[in-house]
């Protein structure tokens, strides 16, 4: 899809920090101006990247976060889609998540807490071998990833759609998307120390050994410890401003 309504996107080279949110914004940009519509398909990938002069993978962070947001939607085949909503709908959760303060994060990391316990209890009486190996797939791959935070955000929300999908509901795997998106840009500034990726990483090694064992109690503590450290380490960086 190369046609004059994307032009634009030539025209103003983004600065390279948090790219993925600024890519986001830029699409929301054309979604508001009417540049792209309701139905109409985003330019692949590599073209997005291209065009906005920044790496695949913060367009694929982008275009994830999105997704999760419900602005966008993907296709059986292929392609990542402007959904149906109209502009008030697709703004509302934008302007939701604009409105936290910082005094939220401990609410929603409570609630994160919460959810993820309970979706790793769950993933321990049902996730599959199959699944495991998947896990333990991304586990190894994100050892290669401690010094690129891009990349393991990227990594870190493969692994916990992972259980989100072996718990076996729907709607908590939806509830956990949505509230990991909206952590994301808390999260972001806390996940640049080299110390805190390590942290998560043992974290998740922690909870995989745990829902390999099949142990609810145990894969729920760790799930909870886990969101524990990441507000820990989320609220000392945002204190610091």
């Amino acid at each position: 899809m190369r046609d004059k309504s994307l032009a634009f996107l030539h025209e103003a080279p983004i600065e390279r920090q948090s790219l993925s949110e600024i890519v986001a914004k830029r699409i929301l940009e054309m979604v508001t101006n009417r540049a792209l519509k309701p139905g109409d398909q985003l330019p692949p990938e590599r073209d997005l990247a291209d065009m906005l002069n920044v790496s695949r993978p913060s367009v694929r962070e982008a275009i994830r976060g999105l997704s999760i947001l419900g602005v966008v939607t993907s296709r059986q085949g292929g392609g990542a889609f402007i959904s149906q909503l109209d502009g008030e709908a697709l703004l509302g959760p934008i302007r939701f998540f604009l409105s936290l303060e910082e005094m939220n994060i401990r609410e929603l990391y409570d609630a994160r807490s919460l959810i993820e316990g309970d979706v790793a209890r769950r993933a321990a009486q049902n996730i599959s071998d199959e699944q495991l190996k998947v896990l333990a797939e991304i586990l190894e791959s994100q050892v290669a990833t401690l010094s690129d935070p891009t990349q393991f955000r990227a990594s870190d929300f493969q692994f916990h759609e992972a259980i989100w999908v072996a718990c076996g509901n729907a709607f908590l795997k939806r509830i956990g998307e949505s509230l990991n998106a909206l952590g994301l840009e808390f999260r972001r500034r806390a996940s640049e120390q080299p110390h805190v990726l390590e942290q998560s990483l043992k974290d998740h090694h922690r909870l995989y050994e745990a829902l390999k064992a099949g142990d609810a109690a145990a894969a729920a503590r760790a799930a909870e410890e886990h969101m524990h450290n990441v507000y820990r380490s989320t609220i000392a960086r945002n204190l610091k401003g």
